[in-house]
């Protein structure tokens, strides 16, 4: 089952835990499981029409889903989906 990484700031939204096993073919639908299993992630991770907040980047193993099929890009067992918002500052 593959798993899914969060940072420590959203962690919280996830009982807790940074990593979770997610269910899915394609990178949107484990996202899909992800917020069926936490619910409260939602808002965190997509805007109200649905799509990945801008800030939110999110990587297969280390490869960013931008370069490959984005959230139609192929899951399978073994991998690890990361999600990493961007920080800005000055």
């Amino acid at each position: 089952m593959p798993i899914l990484r969060v940072p420590t700031l959203l962690k919280y939204y996830l009982n807790g835990q940074t990593e979770v096993s997610v269910r899915g073919q394609t990178v949107a639908e484990t996202l899909s499981d992800l917020t069926q299993q936490y619910p409260a992630i939602q808002t965190h991770l997509f805007d109200s029409s649905g799509k990945i907040r801008r800030h939110i980047n999110l990587f297969l193993n280390a490869e960013n889903i931008r370069d490959l099929n984005g959230l139609e890009t192929p899951v399978s067992e073994n991998d690890v989906i990361k999600v990493l918002p961007s920080v800005t500052g000055g």
